[in-house]
């Protein structure tokens, strides 16, 4: 597995999410303007505030998901990005997860640092016992491909012409990563 510089990642944690955090990710979502860029599902947006943390804390009391929030130790109240591990599968030891940074916080190596704080919760969990992890992405996602990428996750498929983003189509790559790589 890919490590970025030590100082850099002790210096982040990642915080399982709470009630407290989710007027900030929820605001996160209503502010982006490209939320469609990001998932090749329909976007649905809740309502409001109350609405998504209903939904989102029934997710996650249910098991269906475990979300956390990257902060930096020292301001640990200050939310810097989200990953999420959804699509739970312990059958098959597996699980899909997903990651957002909003845009003020994209380019500064966060992404790094939140994919190798999950990718060791993943690891250590026994209560997931998980053996493999992955992701789909748009072929335009240039970061994103280049992240996973760099943490060694290979490309398993393609559906083509999958996203369709300003009326223009696009393909979804998915990856994925076998834990004892």
């Amino acid at each position: 597995m890919q490590t970025i510089c030590r100082e850099m990642t002790d210096k982040y944690q990642l915080l399982s999410v709470t009630e407290l955090h989710l007027p900030t990710i929820y605001q996160w979502t209503h502010d982006e303007k490209h939320l469609e860029y990001y998932t090749c599902r329909p976007v649905q947006r809740s309502e409001s505030l109350e609405d998504y943390t209903v939904k989102t804390l029934a997710s996650i009391a249910e098991g269906k998901r475990l979300m956390y929030v990257l902060v930096h130790v020292d301001e640990p109240q200050t939310l810097l990005g989200r990953t999420t591990l959804f699509d739970i599968n312990p059958r098959n030891h597996s699980a899909e997860f997903g990651y957002y940074l909003p845009e003020y916080n994209r380019g500064k190596g966060l992404g790094s640092v939140m994919l190798e704080k999950l990718l060791q919760i993943s690891c250590e969990d026994k209560n997931l016992a998980l053996h493999k992890l992955y992701a789909t992405t748009s072929s335009n996602n240039h970061p994103s491909v280049k992240l996973l990428e760099r943490y060694k996750f290979q490309l398993e498929g393609r559906l083509r012409e999958h996203y369709w983003i300003e009326d223009q189509r696009y393909d979804q790559l998915i990856y994925s990563l076998l834990l004892h790589e």
